[in-house]
């Protein structure tokens, strides 16, 4: 059955989002793409939308946080792969779904525990360098204009009154909750503008609305 896996591999997400690190620093190709025919399915939501570019844009994120910093990419790739389903894969185990699975592609033991671990505390308490580049690029994708918009389509699905969705807008994360220097100021552009986009859509609205 055609997923749509390899458009999604070479237009969205495909090698050249890597920096230039070596080959034994990656994920090999074939596993790889077992992992993301694996997680494919899993970022479908229960009213069936498609959230996997999810993923290609954290991904993005996550190298152009990473600058020149000396990281584990293979880790990296696993963290990101598997971020937004954890929840859907039950327990993070040792013996669990998700390690058997690694250990089904022949990965290192302790690359395994490193991303089983990573997985439970990057979104909370990270640790590592890796861990923390993910829970800043994971915070940016809840920052910005996207987010503000796909807050407001969410308010419309569930028929809320504009002026409740209104209730909902923020500007978005502060800068203190990053641990980069870059996702701290991208994240303070970023509420910057999601403030004036808001007062405007607000103003506008007012002017709409008839005396009472």
């Amino acid at each position: 059955m055609d997923t749509g896996l390899e458009f999604l591999r070479t237009r969205r997400f495909g090698r050249g989002i890597m920096p230039p690190l070596s080959d034994t620093m990656r994920l090999e190709a074939d596993i790889r793409s077992r992992i993301e025919e694996f997680v494919l399915p899993l970022y479908t939501t229960l009213d069936g939308v498609q959230t996997f570019d999810r993923v290609a844009r954290i991904e993005r994120r996550v190298w152009e946080l990473a600058g020149d910093e000396d990281l584990d990419g293979r880790l990296l790739e696993l963290l990101v792969l598997f971020h937004g389903v954890t929840d859907r894969l039950g327990s993070l185990g040792r013996q669990s779904r998700f390690a058997l699975i690694l250990r089904g592609l022949s990965l290192p033991e302790d690359l395994i525990e490193r991303s089983r671990i990573g997985l439970q505390r990057f979104s909370e308490g990270p640790e590592t360098a890796e861990e923390r580049i993910l829970h800043d690029a994971w915070l940016l994708e809840e920052s910005g204009l996207r987010a503000v918009v796909a807050r407001l389509l969410t308010a419309g699905r569930r028929r809320w009154t504009v002026e409740r969705a209104l209730e909902t807008l923020g500007p978005g994360p502060v800068a203190e909750r990053f641990y980069t220097s870059a996702g701290a100021a991208t994240a303070t552009r970023r509420r910057q503008e999601v403030a004036a986009w808001i007062d405007d859509l607000r103003r506008s609205l007012r002017q709409e609305t008839p005396d009472s």
